[in-house]
């Protein structure tokens, strides 16, 4: 019972996690551009900030239910 519970948290997580990985921005314009924006450089990530939370409060509920459902298993 709380071991498919926590099977299908971790396909919801699985997924939430693909779709926040995928639309973050990709960070291949290296120093040149974040130079050129402006004040930027420092500060007001804006929208970037809230992805990149969501994204690592999901990474870590990712490993935590990998290793319950790891111990719970056995």
């Amino acid at each position: 019972m709380i071991l498919t519970l926590f099977i299908i948290l971790f396909a919801l997580v699985c997924v939430g996690l693909v779709f926040f990985v995928l639309l973050q921005v990709p960070k291949q314009a290296g120093l040149s551009a974040s130079m050129a924006s402006g004040g930027s450089l420092l500060g007001g990530r804006g929208v970037e900030g809230g992805l990149i939370r969501v994204t690592s409060v999901l990474g870590g509920l990712f490993m935590l239910l990998a290793l319950l459902i790891n111990v719970v298993s056995r």
